[in-house]
């Protein structure tokens, strides 16, 4: 088994960087299994995403099940299967198989919302006496998050009925099994079960998480209306909920590995339920190209056939998250300064650090990044403690991969403890790819520098989906280049078969479930940016991408916004007024929380006309978005405008 993990592999050109690294991490965690094992180890199997060509599926799926790799879920031409760790170089053989990846891992990313919305004027107990009410009647809206309180009163109707009709859950066996027949790769079985019937759905509680995320944009997608009028778009929807995990399961390792299963299932589902469905995500990724090619982005062109998906368009508008960088002769390189600062609550450190870096080349044919932990002297200056090995993509080359921990490195371990992976590999098409992750806790007050360095003539874009590159902006350091937000849109909605949502600010006042309100217009903090009434969120990203694509597509409300909160998070009292029959209610903000309003609304168009493409949604949405002063100032980070329910329904 050691000597297995230990080859080297193959044909690694159909491996993503993400990939390369996940294989890597995945090789030196059964490595060290074994060693300290005292009997016999199953072996290991990693969870990944192929690319299977059109021709000659049925028999490239049967050449992988002949290999003992197992189909967990499968969309369009991609399919997430569990490989033994022995197989992989013969799965990387097989001739129709075009790219391997790893699973993704996104970040996540109402009174006042329903009235500038105009869903107030279609639904809620002020409607005229001659206006035709849309409550998503009729219309699932479906969720992919994490932190679901699936008892919240948001989530009943009038009569105490939960609307949930059907939660999806990777981790347990509890509810039905969910089986499906593709005509390439055969019947297979969802991980997991579903929980789908009143029975079922009442034996829920929360999805175990200590986050309220999932139940603040459910509640604000599809919430049932409060008396103090809280609630969401579409108050009479169907719901169903597919929560993410956190923590490892049987058959799937982390969250990453479960995001692509999920488009699975709400695919697979939208095509079953006979129902219109719109599935928001209120998350996203830089890691990737950025040219709608990434796995992600060609899933949710699949997804698009089934459903209207949404997503946010991300929450790094006002960071240096991207970093372009040509390279000539006498300009071979250049250094930045990645992660932030951050006290650890143990004081065990000075600084914890999280870097996931993705960097292509637009052109030239070398390109390197190598990794240095370094302290701060008195004077402002890097000192570096300990420097990685260099990794170097190159037209032509071999993959490249370096992995090590602060257990196998006593040099880093004076300083960091943690791990640290580079990457880089020749895509095949001319262009490089570069990957780099570093996770861990600094031991004294250190950075990390990240040195690019490219052959004459090559450029490059790199994104960080963290803090991002913090150049001469971290601590007036000389000798680092700074990035910029200009691409700080996400790689999964690099695709015209999505909807991208920004934010914008519609109210500044931020409630807290405990009572406290704070007027978020002001800030003492000179490095804070005061919210503005109408004008854009500064976290809202935007940005046009390689192939065109111009994000977002719309905005809608994303500051302060009320909506349900996950009960097992709840810490101290609840105000009277911001709860209802038990269930709090509390403010927060982000594309996270613009995204389900767009869904929300998106479903109440669906109700008036269940026939809508996502090709029309969004000529509905250029049709009658609202546009004022503040969306002229850049309307690049403003898409189509503002989005108006009431209007949609007008031109619908």
């Amino acid at each position: 088994m050691l000597f297995a993990i230990s080859l080297s592999m193959m044909a690694q050109s159909k491996l993503t960087p993400q990939a390369l690294m996940s294989v890597e991490r995945s090789k030196a965690k059964a490595i060290r299994q074994l060693a300290r094992a005292t009997v016999p180890q199953p072996e290991q199997r990693l969870t990944l995403v192929v690319k299977v060509g059109e021709k000659n599926a049925a028999a490239t799926f049967r050449q992988m099940k002949a290999m003992g790799i197992e189909v967990k879920s499968k969309l369009g031409r991609q399919a997430v299967v569990s490989v033994p760790i022995s197989r992989l170089d013969d799965l990387q053989r097989i001739e129709g198989i075009s790219r391997i990846d790893t699973g993704h891992k996104g970040r996540l990313k109402t009174d006042v919302t329903r009235e500038v919305s105009g869903v107030n004027l279609l639904n809620g107990p002020s409607l005229s006496a001659e206006a035709t009410p849309y409550t998503g009647k009729d219309v699932v809206v479906a969720l992919i998050d994490v932190g679901f309180d699936f008892q919240h009163p948001a989530f009943k109707d009038s009569e105490g009925r939960s609307r949930i009709k059907c939660v999806y859950r990777i981790n347990d066996d509890g509810g039905h099994k969910f089986t499906v027949n593709d005509p390439e790769a055969g019947e297979y079985t969802f991980p997991g079960s579903v929980y789908d019937t009143p029975e079922l759905i009442a034996t829920l509680t929360n999805d175990g998480s200590d986050e309220y995320h999932g139940s603040h944009t459910a509640g604000i997608a599809a919430g049932s209306l409060s008396p103090q009028g809280f609630g969401g778009m579409a108050p009479e929807a169907d719901i169903v909920l597919i929560p993410l995990l956190d923590d490892e399961v049987e058959g799937v390792e982390t969250l990453e590995e479960y995001l692509e299963i999920a488009f699975g299932f709400a695919a697979a589902y939208a095509e079953q339920c006979g129902k219109p469905v719109v599935l928001n995500a209120s998350m996203n990724s830089h890691g990737g190209p950025h040219d709608g090619t990434s796995t992600v982005t060609e899933m949710i062109g699949e997804l698009s056939e089934s459903l209207i998906p949404v997503f946010s368009a991300g929450n790094e508008g006002g960071f240096p998250i991207h970093l372009y960088q040509e390279f000539t002769a006498n300009k071979q390189s250049v250094n930045t300064v990645l992660g932030g600062m951050m006290e650890d609550e143990t004081g065990e450190y000075a600084l914890t650090t999280v870097a996931d870096v993705y960097g292509r080349t637009r052109q030239g044919n070398e390109v390197s990044l190598q990794l240095s932990v370094c302290t701060v002297s008195m004077m402002g200056k890097l000192n570096a403690q300990w420097t990685s090995e260099k990794v170097t993509a190159t037209t032509g080359g071999d993959d490249v991969t370096y992995y090590v921990t602060s257990d196998d490195d006593a040099t880093l371990a004076n300083t960091f403890e943690g791990e640290i992976g580079l990457t880089a590999t020749d895509n095949g098409d001319g262009t490089l790819s570069v990957g780099l992750h570093a996770e861990g806790g600094m031991k004294k007050l250190a950075v990390l520098r990240l040195t690019v360095s490219g052959s004459d003539g090559t450029a490059i874009d790199l994104w960080d989906d963290y803090v991002g590159f913090a150049g001469t902006q971290f601590l007036g350091l000389p000798g680092l280049v700074d990035g910029d937000s200009e691409m700080s849109a996400g790689d999964w909605t690099c695709t015209d078969r999505v909807v991208s949502v920004g934010a914008y600010c519609a109210n500044t006042s931020l409630r807290s479930y405990d009572g406290s309100v704070e007027d978020t217009s002001v800030t003492e903090d000179e490095d804070e940016q005061p919210d503005v009434l109408n004008d854009i969120a500064t976290f809202s990203s935007y940005g046009t991408s390689f192939n065109d694509i111009t994000q977002p597509t719309i905005t809608a409300p994303g500051v302060n916004i009320v909506s349900s909160w996950n009960s097992s998070v709840i810490m101290g009292e609840v105000a009277e007024g911001m709860q209802w029959m038990d269930g709090a209610y509390g403010a927060e903000s982000g594309t996270s929380m613009a995204a389900p309003v767009v869904t929300g609304i998106v479903a109440l168009w669906l109700q008036a006309d269940p026939s809508l493409t996502l090709d029309d949604v969004k000529n509905v949405m250029s049709h009658s978005a609202v546009n004022d002063e503040f969306t002229a100032e850049n309307t690049i980070r403003w898409g189509y405008g503002k989005i108006n329910a009431a209007k949609g329904i007008e031109y619908i």
